[in-house]
């Protein structure tokens, strides 16, 4: 599943405002949590929408999803 997951990763990494993919697997390298960072001027509804179909049609047996608003001032 390691490439299926790689392709995954590079997918959601591609969508504007993600700036951070992260796969936790389990011993059999399926994914358990995937968490995805999105800064918070792009965190529409619709992009967090559109990053759970990405998922869900990517990997099989519902990893836990978490998306991360980065809230952070880009001018500190």
């Amino acid at each position: 599943m390691t490439p299926d997951l790689d392709r995954l990763e590079l997918e959601l990494r591609s969508l504007a405002g993600v700036v951070a993919v992260g796969v936790d697997r389990d011993a059999n390298g399926e994914a358990k949590l995937i968490q995805v960072v999105v800064l918070s001027p792009v965190a529409s509804g619709e992009l967090r929408n559109h990053i759970r179909r990405v998922v869900e049609a990517n990997v099989r047996d519902g990893p836990s999803l978490e998306i991360v608003v980065d809230t952070l001032d880009s001018a500190e």
